[in-house]
């Protein structure tokens, strides 16, 4: 799954990047890459700025969502390949774009949460 920042600057791997609040304002999301240099330490961006640490949770727990779809996805999607393709190509356009939309999640803006 791809996560993308709040801003649309950063779009990076679920799988490489640690996602927490930031201590310092929990309202505060921030992704962790781990440091690829001898010496030096993690690289730290921000996700997204939200008005209350509440709405920071809500927006952890809808990528926390996705993420969960994303990995059950993986394991439907290769069950159904036959199945699709008895499906018109219209209709198998629209299931492969909703399907596909699970596998990005960007941080919602405040007002959308």
């Amino acid at each position: 799954m791809r996560i993308i920042s709040q801003n649309g600057l950063l779009d990076a791997p679920y799988e490489l990047i640690a996602i927490s609040p930031y201590s310092g304002n929990m309202a505060t999301i921030v992704g962790t890459f781990p440091g690829n240099d001898i010496g030096k330490g993690d690289r730290v961006y921000i996700l997204a700025k939200y008005s209350t640490e509440e709405k920071a949770m809500k927006a952890m727990e809808m990528c926390r969502e996705q993420y969960s779809q994303c990995e059950f996805n993986k394991l439907v999607i290769p069950k159904t390949d036959e199945n699709l393709a008895k499906v018109s190509i219209s209709l198998t356009g629209n299931a492969v774009n909703q399907i596909a939309e699970k596998y990005v999640f960007q941080f919602p803006a405040d007002d959308e949460i």
